[in-house]
Formats: structure tokens, C-alpha cells, sequence
């Protein structure tokens, strides 16, 4: 840990690219790692984080998690944490610098807020903060955090919680550090504000702290409260995809041992890999660039392995979040229910059958108009596609996984549920050398 850099700068992000670029150029007065640590971005945040020379991470979607991944990675001995859209000035610098030369690893601390903006609403939000913050000791996320990795790790960071992650921390670092607030002022844009009326958020925002004050659980506030998407800025090479189809790629951290194992006995386990590889971008690639959102649901949920999946598909036009934990049939079915939650049809899709393509999808969002669920068969009696227009978990859950039953089970649940079904064209999957087409035998190590 000595050999590492004195302060990582965390920031979380998800969609953040207009403000994010403004942030990174402050930091760069910063002596320290940047990580950033985004959520399924489906701008140019990522490639923005890349080109300013921040390390990027992949993390499931919310605040706190990503806040939790990026101390999972960092190396600092000091960690600070900071919202995208806050502006660091240079006395804010300085004052962070000077803490930083002075601080015993038992104190923490933050700075001042203030919003961008000359509106009374303005000052009367930071008049607010200020009396909480005197009152109860509560500060916002938006007033970063600054704190020592003994004392973070002491205290169990960031909790796991929908929201309120800002409240909670410091709710444990009371307990075993000492607050400091630094003479400097983090600047906050004022768009969330803007966004959905000044008045509302504030009021909002007052009820449920009250309500966590009272005892009811973040849990139980998080599904009153979904923080807003940002709007994503459309490439200016091409129209906005219809973010009314959700197009679903399943994918493996390409791990040799891990992908491909019945291949892998015929043609070792380098081999295996570099094909699953070659497949999985393949997919993507031909893929990419259709009227549809483009998201990959990753496994191992670790933002190691995420970081990876993102590296080897490319993160142009897509997005990528963790699978969640259970068997492929959980994880398909929270993948749909995730995707519906703001579009009105999904495809999903592996990354270990060729063919798979813009057309192929197409076809099946097309099919979707008529029919409640439409299926691509695969001839080893599994299927490559499921699409679907509303969250069915029951035709995912007792289903016998990788075996040549799970076609045949699934249709006889969708006609049990008197479902309309579709099938598109069987295609074939890549299990065993012989199904290895020439292309890509001679892509495999010591190929043609």
C-alpha cells in the first residue's frame, strides 16, 4: 500500500458526459489516481473518463455500489469521493492538498456546497444544507468525501443501500473518526433541480429523510424514489437509437477454463477462449449500430471481470451491467425485467452463436407486433433468442439448463400459458470442434 499513489479521486457516473469532462480537467491539479466508475452509461461518458486519463471501472447501476467498486480498486492511502457534477476550483484544491499534508488517518472531511446559479432557491437549498449540516453533522454526497483507506476500511465503507449511501457512511465514520470541514466550496449543478422543479425535489428530498429518520429502510425508500437517467446525447454520425428496444447480449469475463469447457476439451483451453472471444465480439459488432439500445449483462458481477467484458466487446454504443446472482434462468429473467423497466420490447441474445446479427433482432422485434414471446432455436435443442414485450419469469424458472430439453420445456410452458410464440430460423452453436466453422479454426492459436 506505501508503494501506492497518496489519494484515488472516485467518481461514480451514468450518462454523464457533459458535465463529467469539466470535473476531470479540475482533478488533474489533483496528485492522485482517477477512477471512474460508471454504471451502463449509454453516452460518451466512458470514452470521455479514457481520454482524460481516468481508470474506468464497470459497476451494477447506483450511487453507492459504484462509490463501493471504485474503493474496492483504488490504491490510494486517502480515497476521495465526488459527484460528476460538481467543479473543483483551485482554493478547493488547495484546501484538499493542505488537508491531505496535515491529517491524522482517524479524521475525515469534506467541503462547503454551494449550487451553480443565482436564483433565491438556490440560496435558500444552501442556507438548508448549512443548518443540517451545523445541526445534525449530515453533509451531501455532493460535498465529496474525503477519507483515509484505514479509516474506510475500519468502518466497512459505503453501505449497500438504493440511496441514502451518504447519510449511511457517515453515520459510521462519526462513530470512529473526526469530522473536518475544509475552508472551500464544491459548486454543484443545479440540473437535477432544474429538471424535475425545484420545489418538488426539495420537498422530496425532506420527506424521505425524514421518513429514514423515522426508521424506514433505504430498501423500502429506494422503490419510492428511482433517480432520474439522463437524457443520452445521440452520436452525430447517426440518428438515436430507439430507446424502445432494449437488444440484450449475455456475456462471460472471457476466462480460460471458464467459457466454452465441452469445446475446450477438443481444442485446449487457450483455444476455447480466443474462439469464445472471437464469437462474443463478432456478435457485437455486428450488432452495433441498430435502432435499439445495445446493452451487455456481464458475469462475474466483480468490476474486474466488467471492466474486461468491456475491454474485449469494445464500449462504443453499448452499455454493460453485472448479471445478477442465480442460475441462467434468474439472471435471463431479471435481465428482461431490467430491460422493461424502460422499454416496451427486448431481445436477448448470446455471444457463442455466429449469425447473429442487426437483421437477425430485426426480424425478431418485427415478430413481437403479433406474438407475446418469439424464440430463435438452436439445433443442439437449446435457443440462441427469446424476445419479449413484458416481464415473464415463469418461462425461465425449473427449466434444465445446457441440456437438449431446454427448448422443448420452454415452448410447452409458453403454449401452457396459451402464450403466441414465433420461431425464427435454427442456428447452430459452437460446442465441439466439429462445429467450428473455417473462419474461425484458423483464428485459434497455431490456426492456418
Amino acid at each position: 500500500m506505501s508503494d501506492g499513489p497518496v489519494l484515488s479521486v472516485i467518481v461514480p457516473t451514468l450518462d454523464e458526459a457533459e458535465h463529467l469532462p469539466g470535473l476531470l480537467a479540475d482533478v488533474q491539479a489533483v496528485d492522485g489516481e482517477i477512477i471512474v466508475v460508471d454504471g451502463g452509461s449509454s453516452d460518451e461518458t466512458v470514452a470521455l473518463a479514457r481520454r482524460a486519463g481516468a481508470r474506468t471501472l464497470h459497476a451494477e447501476a447506483g450511487r453507492g455500489s459504484q462509490l463501493r467498486a471504485g474503493a474496492d480498486e483504488a490504491s490510494g492511502r486517502w480515497l476521495l469521493f465526488l459527484h460528476a457534477d460538481c467543479r473543483m476550483d483551485d482554493s478547493a484544491v488547495g484546501a484538499l492538498n493542505d488537508f491531505l499534508a496535515t491529517a491524522d488517518e482517524s479524521e475525515y472531511a469534506h467541503f462547503d456546497f454551494a449550487l451553480n446559479g443565482d436564483a433565491f432557491f438556490h440560496r435558500f437549498i444552501e442556507f438548508g444544507q448549512d443548518l443540517r449540516e451545523r445541526g445534525l453533522g449530515l453533509v451531501y454526497g455532493d460535498q465529496g468525501l474525503v477519507v483515509s483507506r484505514s479509516l474506510y476500511d475500519a468502518v466497512e465503507g459505503y453501505p449497500d443501500w438504493p440511496l441514502m449511501e451518504d447519510v449511511g457512511i457517515l453515520r459510521r465514520l462519526e462513530v470512529r473518526g473526526r469530522r473536518v470541514a475544509l475552508p472551500a466550496t464544491l459548486v454543484t449543478s443545479d440540473r437535477r433541480y432544474a429538471e424535475e422543479g425545484g420545489t418538488w425535489r426539495w420537498l422530496r428530498n425532506v420527506l424521505l429523510m425524514t421518513l429514514f429518520h423515522l426508521g424506514v429502510s433505504p430498501s423500502r425508500l429506494g422503490r419510492w424514489y428511482r433517480p432520474r437517467r439522463h437524457r443520452r446525447a445521440a452520436p452525430s454520425d447517426r440518428l438515436e437509437a430507439d430507446t424502445t428496444r432494449v437488444v440484450g447480449v449475455f456475456a462471460k469475463a472471457p476466462v480460460p477454463g471458464r467459457v466454452k469447457t465441452r469445446l475446450a476439451a477438443d481444442v485446449g483451453d487457450l483455444a476455447a477462449v480466443e474462439i469464445y472471444r472471437t464469437l462474443g465480439r463478432m456478435t457485437v459488432d455486428a450488432l452495433r449500430g441498430g435502432d435499439y439500445r445495445l446493452v451487455v449483462f456481464g458475469t462475474p458481477a466483480d468490476s474486474a471481470s466488467l471492466t474486461s467484458i468491456a475491454h474485449w466487446l469494445g464500449p462504443e454504443d453499448i452499455e454493460v451491467h453485472p448479471q445478477p446472482d442465480g442460475d441462467l434462468g434468474h439472471r435471463m429473467a431479471r435481465a428482461v425485467e431490467h430491460a422493461l423497466d424502460d422499454a416496451q420490447a427486448v431481445v436477448i441474445v448470446g455471444t457463442d452463436i455466429p449469425g447473429i446479427d442487426e437483421e437477425t433482432v430485426d426480424e425478431a422485434f418485427r415478430l413481437l407486433r403479433d406474438h407475446d414471446v418469439v424464440v430463435g432455436p438452436a439445433t443442439d435443442g437449446g435457443y440462441y433468442l427469446v424476445g419479449l414485450t413484458r416481464p415473464r419469469p415463469e418461462l425461465f424458472a425449473g427449466i434444465e439448463w445446457s441440456t437438449p430439453r431446454v427448448l422443448p420445456q420452454t415452448l410447452e410452458r409458453i403454449a401452457a400459458r396459451r402464450l403466441t410464440v414465433a420461431l425464427l430460423t435454427a442456428k447452430s452453436d459452437v460446442d465441439t470442434a466439429d462445429d467450428l466453422t473455417e473462419s474461425l479454426r484458423t483464428g485459434m492459436p497455431g490456426g492456418a
